[in-house]
């Protein structure tokens, strides 16, 4: 796996993101000097982060044979003067057991982008995370089950 990242013009800090045949952008947000056109790189951590996470899940779900619909992952960073603070909220959909969903909670910590960024000796600690089931009855209300 390669991914190339290149400053797309001297004055500006855009960056361009090639891997494999697919292109993506990175900016500094307008706070930090940039123009704000695409996502800062913390972004793009949480984001690979989070779509790790559902991918996960999704491929467990499917191969036991579960009724998952959907998963959805809220990273969000918290900066504190002794480390970085991840809070992980994941929501479920689908008419999952509580068996199914501890199942799942457990597994959401073995994505490879969580084993990759919790493994190391970084200051990023994950802390404060739900996982909560949005079930048929509930997704028109929009108010979701919290099963922890």
């Amino acid at each position: 796996m390669t991914v190339t990242v290149t400053t797309e013009e001297a004055a500006s800090y855009r960056q361009v993101i090639t891997a494999a045949n697919h292109t993506a952008f990175a900016d500094m947000s307008v706070a930090s000097g940039g123009e704000g056109t695409a996502p800062d790189p913390h972004d793009l951590l949480l984001a690979a982060w989070g779509s790790c996470t559902n991918m996960t899940l999704q491929l467990y779900a499917r191969r036991k044979g579960w009724p998952l619909e959907k998963a959805e992952t809220t990273l969000h960073e918290i900066r504190e003067p002794d480390g970085t603070l991840i809070q992980k909220d994941i929501r479920l959909w689908g008419d999952l057991t509580p068996e199914q969903v501890d199942s799942l909670k457990a597994i959401a910590e073995k994505c490879p982008i969580n084993q990759l960024v919790m493994g190391g000796k970084g200051r990023i600690k994950q802390v404060d995370k739900t996982i909560s089931l949005v079930t048929v009855s509930n997704v028109a209300a929009r108010q979701p089950s919290v099963g922890n």
